[in-house]
């Protein structure tokens, strides 16, 4: 599975656990502090590029967690390097030894086959370490502008929504993205994230009353000056809804919303 990029959606400091809630996809990642190589300290809404594969119960689990994507990159292309090296050192190695039994008269020409041998070596590991590096760098390139993109495409998504008849939740809260977001919900759309908004919320964090899975329903609520979604969500109970909850911190604390 290629390198995934995402944010911190909940962490557990005590257990040393969390979720992963990943661009572009409504499954989160579990990870661990095991897996985890970062200078910072962990927190929730941070940034975050990982390597993930499932379990054997089908659960998707991060393999190694960092800030910075580019460390995950250079640690792929060091390994391939070291690696090819040392298979043309073992390579050499052999060859001189064999080289060893040869007779005593042959020394001076088995010393000038090892150094052409030795050259071509070198030279071949060179044009190794070269080719693994262009590999690399095109695919950087190829992950920068795949990312960039989809920023572009959720502004213009965004852009070219129409607001909302808020007619029945305009005095809801007084905030007008939020009143906004719940116009949109009542009349089923269109959302500013389509492929987040409306999936399952799962209540891990056990804020809310326990129900069957699927009965909550999470919503973006944009926060203005900021360019991703933010920390504000209305996560909904039913369907239709007939509960209302709304959370500004990311799921830490939860206030019920009176809407007709």
């Amino acid at each position: 599975m290629p390198m995934q990029s995402g944010q911190i959606k909940h962490w557990n400091s005590d257990k040393g656990y969390g979720f992963i809630e990943v661009d572009n996809q409504s499954e989160d990642v579990f990870f661990h502090i095991k897996s985890v190589r970062m200078s910072q300290p962990i927190s929730e809404g941070q940034r975050v590029y990982f390597n993930s594969e499932r379990n054997d119960k089908n659960q998707l689990r991060a393999t190694e967690v960092t800030s910075d994507e580019l460390s995950i990159l250079e640690t792929s292309a060091s390994n391939s390097a070291s690696n090819s090296i040392h298979r043309k050192s073992d390579n050499a190695q052999q060859k001189n030894n064999r080289n060893a039994y040869q007779k005593n008269n042959q020394h001076k020409n088995n010393r000038s086959s090892q150094n052409k041998k030795s050259s071509f070596s070198t030279l071949f590991s060179l044009i190794a370490i070269i080719a693994v590096a262009v590999y690399f760098f095109a695919d950087l390139k190829s992950s920068f502008f795949a990312d960039s993109t989809p920023s572009t495409s959720t502004t213009l998504s965004q852009n070219s929504i129409e607001p909302a008849s808020t007619s029945n939740t305009a005095a809801i809260t007084g905030d007008a993205q939020i009143d906004q977001t719940l116009a949109l919900i009542q009349q089923g759309g269109p959302f500013p994230y389509p492929s987040k908004d409306g999936s399952t919320f799962y209540n891990r964090e056990g804020k809310l009353p326990a129900q069957s899975q699927g009965y909550y329903r999470e919503y973006t609520v944009p926060t203005p000056a900021v360019s991703h979604r933010g920390a504000r969500r209305i996560v909904t109970g039913g369907h239709p809804p007939t509960i209302y909850y709304l959370t500004l911190d990311h799921y830490g604390s939860f206030q019920k919303l009176e809407v007709k």
